[in-house]
């Protein structure tokens, strides 16, 4: 089971967008749909208040996921909604589409991915193109 919970209603959800891309991202990683995964949509308040209180980061960030090793949870994902309007003007995309590469990155992070080596960062940025383009 995916779960949305928007929590900042100042800016939209494109709830079937997002729905559409975790049950597309759980079928090519092989992720039980036993396994359910909460899906936060916040402001960069909340968002900060947890990078500092669990990576010791006092700003505000686009993404935070959290995998609590509970065979019936894949996770929580935090996505900023501030955040990703205003990076979705930066790179020149569609909010939604910020939104649903957030969403991916966050999921890649609760499979186990990561960023920290340059060839876990290929491997990581190859599967956000390949799920971006689903």
């Amino acid at each position: 089971m995916i779960q949305i919970i928007h929590k900042y209603r100042s800016l939209p959800c494109p709830e079937e967008l997002l729905l559409k891309t975790a049950r597309a991202v759980y079928k090519r990683e092989g992720v039980s749909v036993e396994q359910s995964t909460v899906i936060i949509l916040c402001s960069d308040y909340t968002i900060r208040r947890l990078n500092r209180k669990y990576r010791g980061k006092d700003k505000a960030t686009d993404v935070l996921s959290f995998n609590f090793g509970d065979p019936d949870l894949l996770g929580e994902v935090y996505i900023s909604l501030q955040r990703a309007k205003v990076q979705a003007r930066a790179y020149g995309l569609a909010y939604d589409e910020e939104l649903k590469r957030l969403l991916i990155h966050g999921f890649l992070h609760l499979m186990g991915y990561n960023h920290h080596k340059k060839s876990d960062r290929a491997v990581m940025e190859e599967k956000e193109r390949t799920y971006g383009e689903a």
